[in-house]
Order: structure tokens, then C-alpha cells, then sequence
């Protein structure tokens, strides 16, 4: 129920200041208009999500779909697509500012691409635990400023976040040392700051798409990638990669987002379904997250997958040079939470 509150404030926070910025209004549509079959208007909502089936971002998806059909009693149906059937994570990004498809799930690229140099949330080695990342989206400054973004920027509200497992890295060889890290050939996502903080760390960064990523592997196009646990196990990269290195080195979350112009469009009814069923949906994922981990890590080990801890101040401290790279090219908003952050 916390959880599902917590949700809830988020949204109003964010929705609010993008009505006013932009003088639009809730509920375009009045509840007591109906069509001409005399029946009231349905609503029927494509959703994205470029991630595998059984991730368990989109089996949040996939309970969120079932939800609202259920609570809505038939008026509001989501087709959810996923396994990038619709396109990659950038791809997504522009359809759903066009009206495209309605609602998106996206990862550390909401950051970087959709509110570029206000979310610190996506730099590598900053933060530790998950709560401190979702801190920054309910700061009395930053929060709005990237709502703000992520509105004008994008066409999108930010209607909720679910937690999302740390990223590890994982490679053919064992990596307990940063000092291991020279000469790497990683594969990376197409993120500058990833890019930037990896390679002053002494590995050479690749970027190469996600599907691809496993031939990549397999073929020696790179030595290591990195990703959360569900993305190693669903993509089977454990397969091509038997060592993965517990760095977590960054929280990352699903960030749900929906096409604002349709948003406004419905009726408010219709608008209070979606938000609590994903608020409700969230808490769910959110509350089987470390038992899916655990499973994962077990069906791997019994692979013969490795598990290797690591000093994680000593990779902290080899990425600050990369950290205060990346920090220099961030609105000062943003640098000055992250300096107070990293300073308490």
C-alpha cells in the first residue's frame, strides 16, 4: 500500500506541473459523453516494451494489461508488444512521442535520451541502493525539472517506477580488480555517460545493439557486456559469459511513461484506472523481484555460472575520473545533487 501511494504522489507531482506548462486539461474527454452505440467511449492502448518476455518488467506489463481490462470492465483494453516486435528502446522513444503507440517501459535510456543532463540516476557507479535512485525523481527541485522534460521534451507524462535489479557485469574470464578492466572489450548500449566512464576505467567500450549482443559474445566482437539479472538469464548470456562480477554498479528502474496528448484526451474515469492498476501492478513486480533474482542466480550456478563479489569502493573509486567527466556536461541541478550525494 506504501508502495502504491508513494506511486500516486509521484504522478500528481509530475502531472500537474505539466499541465500547467502546457494549459491543458485532464479528462479532455466528459465521462458522461457516449458514443453512438450508446455505450461510453473505449479506449484501446498500444504498449511497448523492447525487452524479452518474462523480464520481470514486462511481466509487470503483462499484470498491468490484465488489470485495467479487468477494471475497467472491457472500456479499456492494451495490447502490450513485447520482445521489441515494435522496435528498439530509441525507436519506441519517438513513437510514443508521436502518438504511436500510448504507453512505454523504459530503462536507463529515459535518462540519457528522454531528459538528457537532468537524470543522474543513469551515470554508473554513483548510487547505492535503489531507494537513493528513486530519491531523485521526489527532490523538491530535480523531480519537477525532469517531469518538466520529460513532458516538453518528449510529449510524455512519467506515471510510474518500478525497481529494476542492479546491473552486473559479466565476462568469459573471472574480474576482481578495476585494474583487470584494461584493454576490455565491452559491449555497451548507446549511452555517452556509460561509454564515457567505462573507458576511463581502461576498458574499451563497444557499443552494439541488445539482439545482438549474444553473437557478439559468442564471436569475440567483445569479451564482457553488462545488464540486470533477468536480461543475462532470459537473453542466456550466462551461456557465452560464465563469470558475472557482483559490481551493481547502477540502480536502474523501468520508467512507464504515456503519450500525454492521449492522456488528456481521456475521461477522468479512464485516466484513474491506468494509474492505480499500474501503481498496483508495480507493487507486485516490485514485491517478487528478489525472489525471480534468486531463482535466476540459482538456475545459473547449477549451469555452472560463477558468481564473483568485488570490492565495489575500489570500482567506485576507479569510475570518479569517468563520474566527474560525465558530471561536467550535466545541468547544475543535476552536478550539485550528485556532489552533495556522493560528499554525504
Amino acid at each position: 500500500m506504501e508502495a502504491q501511494l508513494e506511486m500516486k504522489k509521484l504522478f500528481a507531482v509530475t502531472l500537474i506541473l505539466a499541465m500547467l506548462l502546457t494549459l491543458s486539461a485532464c479528462g479532455g474527454q466528459d465521462s458522461s459523453i457516449e458514443a453512438e452505440n450508446g455505450t461510453a467511449p473505449e479506449y484501446e492502448i498500444t504498449m511497448a516494451s523492447f525487452d524479452s518476455s518474462g523480464t520481470v518488467g514486462n511481466l509487470c506489463g503483462e499484470r498491468f494489461e490484465e488489470l485495467v481490462e479487468e477494471r475497467s470492465g472491457g472500456r479499456i483494453q492494451i495490447n502490450f508488444y513485447q520482445d521489441a516486435v515494435l522496435g528498439s528502446e530509441t525507436e519506441n522513444m519517438q513513437q510514443i512521442k508521436t502518438g504511436e503507440i500510448h504507453i512505454g517501459k523504459f530503462c536507463d535510456n529515459f535518462g540519457s535520451q528522454m531528459v538528457t543532463g537532468l537524470d543522474p540516476t543513469v551515470i554508473p557507479f554513483v548510487f547505492n541502493n535503489i531507494e537513493d535512485v528513486k530519491a531523485v525523481y521526489s527532490d523538491e527541485i530535480l523531480g519537477p525539472a525532469i517531469a518538466e522534460a520529460a513532458k516538453e521534451n518528449n510529449n510524455v507524462y512519467l506515471i510510474g517506477l518500478q525497481d529494476r535489479s542492479p546491473r552486473l557485469l559479466t565476462a568469459s574470464e573471472e574480474i576482481t580488480s578495476p585494474d583487470q578492466l584494461d584493454g576490455l572489450k565491452i559491449r555497451v548500449p548507446e549511452i555517452e555517460s556509460w561509454v564515457t566512464i567505462w573507458n576511463s576505467m581502461g576498458a574499451l567500450s563497444t557499443v552494439v545493439a541488445w539482439p545482438e549482443t549474444y553473437s557478439a559474445l559468442q564471436t569475440r566482437v567483445v569479451d564482457a557486456q553488462e545488464n540486470p539479472i533477468d536480461n543475462i538469464y532470459a537473453n542466456k548470456i550466462f551461456e557465452v559469459n560464465k563469470y558475472i562480477m557482483n559490481t551493481e554498479h547502477l540502480q536502474g528502474l523501468h520508467h512507464w511513461c504515456i503519450n500525454a496528448d492521449y492522456y488528456d484526451s481521456m475521461d477522468e474515469e479512464a485516466q484513474q484506472i491506468l494509474v492505480d492498476c499500474l501503481a498496483e501492478a508495480i507493487e507486485w513486480a516490485n514485491g517478487e523481484l528478489a525472489t525471480m533474482d534468486s531463482q535466476y542466480k540459482a538456475d545459473m550456478e547449477a549451469d555452472g555460472v560463477i558468481f564473483v563479489d568485488v570490492d565495489k569502493e575500489a570500482w567506485r573509486e576507479a569510475a570518479t575520473p569517468g563520474i566527474k567527466e560525465v558530471l561536467a556536461g550535466m545541468d547544475p541541478i543535476a552536478q550539485e545533487y550528485v556532489n552533495n550525494y556522493m560528499a554525504g
